[in-house]
């Protein structure tokens, strides 16, 4: 009798594996490369006049000619401080692997002391600069805030309007294969 219970208990086993194996991958979304009205793609111009928050000195330009993620946001968006830890969480990852992880914050209304409130409140660690000219935001935007962006080192830029699982699974599958992981 024991020996029928053992070979049950493996057959169980052995079918839990066959069947993990045939699980479905993770949803992912389909998105393409940023185009302009013409349809040629769009390439992230480094010299948008950006204001430094966490570091006045420090330049967008800096940040060209490698993998970039770029969170645009407002620091008085709810849906923004909802997904700001998350985002951060992506960009510290991929910083091991040669990623660079940046935010930018919309202007208009608002004002630097509300950033380094966002700043000190939720931890940010990345460079954070604000779009004060407000240049940024209507060449890459869509009008809504949050936005991450992935800008490849050629300057290719995806845009994740929605920060859901499918787009973030995108987002990790093109940054491995940038980044040769």
């Amino acid at each position: 009798m024991r020996f029928f219970a053992r070979i049950l208990s493996i057959a169980a086993v052995a079918s839990g594996i066959a069947f993990a194996q045939l699980a479905p991958q993770p949803q992912q979304a389909n998105i393409t490369p940023m185009t302009d009205s013409t349809g040629a793609t769009m390439k992230m111009d480094f010299s948008i006049p950006l204001s430094g928050v966490s570091d006045p000195g420090i330049l967008f330009s800096h940040f060209s000619k490698r993998p970039l993620l770029i969170y645009y946001f407002s620091p008085k968006c709810p849906h923004c401080q909802k997904h700001f830890p998350e985002v951060q969480g992506i960009m510290k990852e991929y910083e091991k692997s040669g990623a660079t992880g940046i935010a930018i914050a919309i202007s208009g209304s608002i004002k630097k002391n509300d950033i380094r409130m966002f700043i000190d409140q939720f931890k940010v660690v990345v460079p954070v600069f604000q779009d004060t000219n407000q240049k940024f935001g209507p060449i890459y935007g869509n009008g809504y805030v949050p936005v991450l962006y992935l800008v490849l080192e050629d300057g290719t830029i995806y845009r994740y309007e929605t920060l859901d699982e499918a787009n973030i699974n995108h987002l990790r599958a093109t940054l491995n294969k940038a980044l040769n992981k």
